[in-house]
């Protein structure tokens, strides 16, 4: 029989309303006991009188956490087992650095900031309680004293942790390899190879780049210290060494870097101010419908805010954001409960609406769009109303995926444009047409089959000049007649015919090889990939590329994969999670068409690439001020974090002498340098 655990008791200190009663509620279906009060003696005394194993404190007694703080540190000395804390879960007001240190200097292991998720909150506190992870952190202790080496090791060991010795230095990347250890515990100064000699070693393994090095050494010389540092060391602790001190510096170290690889936690599916989903939330279920093969009735609706380039050169780029969550709230407002929609970029939104028949879909995106221009926005003042184009899509015309019919409802907007009512509805091409279209992709995957793809290249040149070769890798494709096809006329068809991740994984394999042919030759150069978003996300692609690049001499170095700024808007969690898989080979990210906006700027902070390319409209040497203004500010933006900026498609003089002028990292287009067949262009001399 098993015996019963005994619920935890979690002390929640709250004003009477029902957010804090619904919280009491879950907690308590969640397995804890809760008692809520909502004045700080009722809880002194209660924390005082019945050690709690939680205590959570919400946004109404705020001004009471220097307080609960107090309380917290009495109860703890109170208690039979001093070296466990009581978590403290607060839930604060606004998010801003004054509150999050009076929380932190309250105790606060976790901080929840509105809309406050009862979901979060639940999850943040069982995270609180969760018992210590059982898996020891494991060191390597590389000292050629044999005493300080077993005097670390035992402090550590009884410490709970895993520590090896390796006394003789030469042999740490053998002992690297063997154990795979968390943090590595150095002596600077050994015969044969000092620590600063052995971190540059460590540093050039892509598996141990980011692997904790701390030294130990009775080194004095502030410039030794910064020696050991610039190699590549993370710590510094001198000798003689405090056994608390080594304890506490080794925990933080393994903790903080098992926290970097944690995947960081999903967004909410829906933002909680609007109401509308996030655009890969969205996109996800509208797979799972077209998955589901009882799904006929529905369809997809982009909702299209008219003139949109005018209406922002009239109220600029912020304003337009604005007006387009207002709308978004309107839009809402006014869907059916099985309805969701989500925003796209600062002029359009999604809707998906399952359930419905043709007449429905049309009575429908009727009537949202009657109701979005019949709405009165306020913008800097003055009283605006919103044209609106709606395009329709239903789903039962068997579209592959969610981007195809996508694809479908964007087009279809369009057109909607032109139309008196507003409203158009996609109709499936004809027999003929498909019949044209089914040999295209035939012939395609032929094309594939027989390996007749080819790249040219072009090169993207810094403006202050440098001796590094990189070039732009444009597809090219001889089809049946030898005709060469571009990446314009090959991409639809591949997209019609599910063969995107075939083509650019051959792609991959042609520019690998191109990279390592010029790296043999002492002639290594850097390739700038297009890749389609399905690629990137494909659920083996890391591995795919890592095997590869493993394949063709390890120049991952070499690549930059391409994504369209829109796409890394769709699925932005795993692009992150590509990246991250392959950055210890070299290769790096380039987000493509870059464009100024709240969502663009928030995925730029949260997963900088290495490069971004800018959209066509900063191009231009006569741009408007507010243009203007916009590159100035991305490039300022990227530049903070260390991300360089590339100006491509640059056709005349005045554009790229106002470019420079901004502050541009490369430029790239046919005033630089041709489309070419050849690497072999002169990258040693400057552009300006």
């Amino acid at each position: 029989m098993t015996q019963a655990t005994t619920p935890r008791s979690v002390y929640v200190l709250s004003a009477p309303h029902p957010a804090g009663d619904e919280l009491a509620q879950r907690l308590d279906s969640a397995g804890f006991q809760v008692e809520a009060v909502d004045s700080v003696d009722e809880f002194r005394e209660l924390v005082l009188g019945l050690s709690p194993h939680a205590l959570v404190v919400d946004a109404s007694h705020v001004g009471d956490l220097e307080a609960v703080g107090e309380i917290r540190r009495q109860a703890q000395l109170k208690s039979r087992d001093k070296s466990q804390a009581i978590p403290l879960l607060a839930l604060l007001p606004e998010d801003n650095i004054r509150s999050r240190l009076q929380a932190r200097r309250a105790g606060a292991g976790a901080i929840v900031f509105p809309p406050f998720e009862i979901v979060q909150i639940v999850r943040n506190l069982k995270t609180l309680l969760a018992p210590a992870a059982t898996d020891s952190e494991r060191v390597l202790i590389v000292e050629d004293d044999r005493a300080q080496a077993l005097f670390a090791q035992s402090v550590l060991n009884n410490a709970g942790m895993q520590a090896e010795v390796e006394q003789n230095p030469l042999r740490v990347l053998e002992a690297l390899e063997f154990q795979h250890p968390e943090l590595v515990l150095m002596d600077l100064h050994m015969p044969d190879a000092n620590g600063v000699e052995l971190t540059a070693l460590i540093r050039e393994h892509p598996q141990f780049r980011n692997t904790p090095i701390v030294f130990l050494s009775g080194e004095s010389d502030p410039e030794a210290r910064f020696s050991a540092i610039d190699a590549g060391g993370d710590d510094f602790l001198a000798k003689p060494i405090r056994p608390k001190h080594l304890i506490a510096t080794v925990r933080n170290r393994v903790r903080r870097m098992r926290e970097l690889e944690v995947p960081a936690a999903a967004p909410p599916e829906r933002d909680a101010e609007s109401g509308l989903y996030r655009r890969a939330a969205l996109f996800a279920r509208l797979d799972a419908v077209l998955a589901d093969a009882a799904a006929s009735e529905g369809g997809l609706l982009f909702v299209r805010i008219v003139d949109s380039s005018a209406l922002r050169t009239r109220i600029g780029l912020a304003e337009l954001e604005r007006l387009a969550r207002e709308a978004g709230r309107v839009l809402v407002g006014a869907l059916g409960a099985s309805q969701i929609a989500a925003g796209i970029h600062d002029n359009a939104f999604l809707v998906l609406a399952a359930g419905l028949d043709d007449a429905g879909l049309d009575a429908l995106a009727a009537r949202l769009r009657e109701q979005l221009m019949a709405s009165t926005f306020q913008v800097g003042g003055v009283s605006l109303q919103l044209r609106i184009a709606v395009g329709v899509c239903p789903w039962r015309d068997g579209f592959a995926d969610s981007a195809t019919l996508f694809d479908a409802a964007e087009r279809t907007s369009r057109e909607a444009r032109t139309l008196v009512e507003g409203v158009k509805r996609y109709v499936s091409m004809g027999t003929a047409q498909r019949q044209r279209e089914a040999e295209e992709v035939a012939h395609l995957r032929q094309a594939i089959a027989e390996d007749r793809i080819g790249l040219a290249y072009q090169p993207i040149v810094a403006v202050k000049g440098g001796t590094d070769a990189q070039y732009q890798t444009l597809l090219r494709l001889r089809d049946a007649k030898g005709q060469l096809l571009a990446a314009a006329d090959i991409l639809p068809v591949a997209a019609r015919g599910n063969l995107l991740l075939e083509l650019d994984r051959r792609v991959l394999t042609r520019a690998l090889g191109v990279a390592r042919i010029q790296r043999d030759h002492g002639r290594p150069v850097r390739l700038f990939v297009p890749q389609s978003l399905a690629s990137l996300t494909a659920p083996d692609q890391a591995q795919w590329m890592l095997a590869e690049i493993f394949r063709h001499g390890g120049v991952g170095e070499a690549l930059v994969l391409e994504c369209r700024n829109e796409d890394a808007l769709l699925n932005p969690a795993a692009l992150a999670a590509l990246g991250k898989a392959l950055h210890a080979s070299g290769v790096r990210m380039c987000r493509v068409q870059y464009e100024h906006g709240e969502q663009a700027d928030r995925l730029l902070e949260a997963d900088p690439p290495a490069f971004l390319k800018l959209a066509p409209r900063y191009l231009a040497a006569n741009a408007p001020q507010d243009v203007r203004n916009d590159l100035s500010n991305i490039i300022a933006h990227a530049h903070r974090l260390g991300v360089k900026v590339i100006a491509p498609r640059v056709e005349d003089a005045h554009a790229a002498a106002s470019l420079w002028m901004s502050g541009i990292d490369y430029l790239q287009g046919n005033l630089v340098g041709a489309v070419g067949e050849r690497l072999d262009f002169d990258f040693s001399d400057g552009l300006f």
